[in-house]
């Protein structure tokens, strides 16, 4: 097997013996498992001072008030949901290049075969969890969640009907949010023609903010409205699939200076340790504040992606790009084996070692998805494949 460049830009096609190409991003492998673990981070993090107060490192030493440095930490910690935007971000990306892509090969996309794709690819997972959730929560002694609305993918709705993240599943909005884009999306790719792509993109990006700017002018009480709303959510989802038009209409290289990405890092960790990018108080922060930082995360992603010299810098064996495989994992069972370590392991056997908890975490939430891969999901995504008529690695 060797590999070829599609176009100017990194977008690696991997071509087997029997002359089949397989369209592979590896760059958003790497991307997208330090997305799904910025989201464990969060979740522990948030559990932890839950249970037993402020790490001992960011407090002023009573577990409760946060040290002036310790404040910087706890705001850039909570501030690590966006990496659930850097999701949406690059399946809007991905999305758009594939099916794009079929349309200019075979002459229409196949609708059918493209729901069947992603249901062999997000269910197996999400209904494993919700049939496992009922003895999780007898196991816990946690309150019963409602199930309906979850198995329906309208769990974000529920969430917002109800005003409170429901145990095992406050995280399952962001999969619902993604399954409503799917249901749309690939008839906008069939039936929209090509040269009017770009402004049907845009003016779905108008409809989702005129929604926010509806919700923050009209809605009481519209924060869960803002956040879990899928038209309030789907802009950075269209912002991926903005760029992906843009590249398939004029392919373009993008370069930067590793010092100019160092900077844009730099600058990003020190405004996220100190701004709130969930605080939706006023029309700006409704809007757009979360677009204007996934915009600026997208330049050292387009850096990877479209930047010639970066061909193949992550190599063919390095762990991450199996790491972004199971990111899917590693987002879904997160959230869920949090509590059950505190209650079933540091409460029960008087531990409170922050440091054992954050690494018992950590690697459980990196061998139960490995599992789950290999087990669950790996077969689903080999059967996903016979419905692929852009082929891509699973």
């Amino acid at each position: 097997m060797n590999c070829i460049l599609l176009g100017k830009n990194q977008q690696i096609i991997q071509v087997e013996q029997k002359n089949t190409e397989r369209v592979y991003f590896p760059q958003f492998d790497v991307i997208r498992f330090f997305a799904a673990f910025m989201i464990v981070i969060y979740h522990s993090y948030i559990a932890w001072s839950g249970w037993f107060g402020v790490p001992g490192l960011l407090s002023t030493g009573d577990f409760k008030t946060l040290s002036a440095f310790g404040s910087h930490i706890d705001r850039f910690i909570k501030n690590m949901p966006l990496g659930v935007d850097i999701f949406f971000f690059i399946s809007g990306y991905l999305l758009t290049i594939l099916l794009v892509m079929e349309k200019q090969k075979f002459g229409k996309v196949n609708i059918p075969k493209f729901y069947i794709r992603r249901g062999l690819r997000i269910w197996p997972l999400y209904f494993f969890l919700i049939a496992l959730a009922p003895f999780i929560i007898s196991w816990l002694g946690e309150k019963q969640p409602e199930y309906w609305r979850t198995i329906l993918l309208v769990n974000n709705f529920q969430t917002m009907a109800t005003q409170t993240w429901e145990y095992p599943f406050a995280h399952f909005w962001s999969i619902c949010i993604e399954e409503h884009f799917y249901i749309i999306w690939p008839l906008i790719i069939a039936f929209v023609p090509f040269r009017k792509l770009l402004p049907t993109i845009i003016a779905l990006i108008g409809l989702s903010w005129g929604y926010k700017m509806y919700t923050y002018i009209f809605l009481p009480a519209n924060w869960f409205e803002l956040y879990l709303h899928t038209l309030s959510r789907m802009d950075v989802i269209l912002m991926g699939g903005l760029l992906a038009v843009l590249y398939i209409r004029k392919p373009f290289e993008f370069r930067l200076n590793g010092y100019i990405i160092a900077g844009i890092m730099a600058f990003l960790i020190i405004v996220l340790s100190f701004d709130d990018a969930s605080d939706f108080s006023n029309m700006f922060n409704g809007v757009l504040r979360r677009p204007v930082y996934i915009a600026l995360l997208a330049l050292p992603m387009m850096d990877l992606l479209f930047n010639p010299s970066r061909a193949g810098i992550f190599g063919k064996r390095n762990p991450l790009l199996y790491l972004g495989k199971i990111s899917y994992g590693i987002y879904m069972y997160g959230n869920i084996l949090v509590p059950i370590v505190i209650k079933k392991v540091m409460l029960t056997y008087s531990i409170y070692n922050m440091y054992f908890y954050f690494a018992l975490v950590f690697v459980l939430s990196l061998i139960i998805p490995i599992i789950s891969y290999e087990l669950l999901e790996k077969p689903f995504l080999k059967l996903k494949q016979r419905f692929a008529l852009v082929k891509t690695r699973i």
